[in-house]
């Protein structure tokens, strides 16, 4: 299945961008629709993409999060020597037009093939979250629905966890929850 790009963002500003991601589900929204995000729910997501709440601003610990995330994504090249690379461009999925995805880079792997790379920031208080190999669900689900909507196999996290410790994680797709966001995901869209 080939990668179908719904828009290009780069240059884009936050309100123009914004009014993209009103015109489906994206990463950060499925867990949401799923019921497995802890800071927003399934009305929220509906509500904003109506047009009846605005998407809260971002706080302090995004507003790093997005600062420091060329920083992670070169430290996750230098340590896996993965090829990285950004792509400004919203995703599409090709036959479930409602999933959407603005994925932070993509990786290739020494067999030429792509990948997903999510990078995050978690604070000292959140490392218990990533202990033992774990992935918080909510950012679980969100690299499972960019690889449906890529038509991807693999991807990876890279997470600076306190500002000084780095950890990344592999995971691969898992067609039964892809099969349940499609589905949760379609229902949330059309119902």
């Amino acid at each position: 299945m080939a990668m179908s790009v719904a828009a290009v963002t780069k240059g884009l500003d936050r309100d123009a961008w914004l009014k993209l991601r009103k015109r489906g589900i994206g990463g950060s929204d499925a867990a949401a629709v799923a019921g497995m995000n802890p800071y927003k729910s399934a009305v929220a997501v509906f509500l904003e993409k109506t047009g009846q709440m605005e998407p809260e601003e971002a706080g302090e610990a995004a507003y790093w999060g997005n600062v420091l995330e060329d920083v992670v994504a070169k430290e996750f090249a230098l340590r896996t020597g993965l090829k990285v690379q950004r792509t400004n461009k919203m995703y599409r999925h090709p036959e479930h037009h409602f999933m959407i995805g603005n994925v932070d880079r993509l990786v290739t792997d020494g067999n030429k093939r792509r990948g997903v790379l999510e990078v995050k920031t978690a604070s000292a208080y959140k490392a218990g979250d990533w202990e033992d190999g774990r992935i918080p669900d909510n950012y679980a689900i969100q690299l499972q629905h960019y690889m449906a909507v890529l038509g991807l196999d693999y991807g990876h996290f890279a997470v600076l966890i306190g500002g000084n410790r780095f950890e990344h994680r592999y995971v691969e797709r898992d067609e039964r929850i892809v099969k349940y966001l499609i589905e949760i995901e379609k229902h949330f869209w059309n119902e």
